[in-house]
């Protein structure tokens, strides 16, 4: 797969709610984690992280959890930019995107 390839697939600049809710899922389930696993993890209620992820709307604790546990850049999440997600990171997120 090319980087245009790649950069199409995590839809590079697309910073609407529906990108960013696809991006918060492909990151979730490239961690294994489900969602109360996770917002357990991440010191955040269940209700708030669901909220969150249903509505493309992610706070900076859960952002900041996702770089410190899973290199999942902010950079990402937000605008579909991979530059910055090492490469097995982005493989993995990339087996979950759409």
């Amino acid at each position: 797969m090319d980087y245009l390839e790649i950069e199409k697939r995590c839809r590079r600049g697309d910073t609407s709610p529906e990108a960013i809710h696809k991006r918060l899922i492909a990151a979730r389930m490239m961690s294994s984690f489900s969602q109360k696993e996770l917002a357990a993890s991440a010191g955040i209620k269940y209700t708030t992280f669901r909220s969150q992820e249903q509505a493309g709307a992610p706070s900076v604790q859960l952002m900041t959890y996702f770089l410190s546990a899973f290199q999942v850049d902010f950079n990402f999440i937000l605008g579909g930019d991979p530059a910055r997600l090492p490469s097995d990171v982005l493989q993995e997120i990339l087996k979950h995107l759409d």
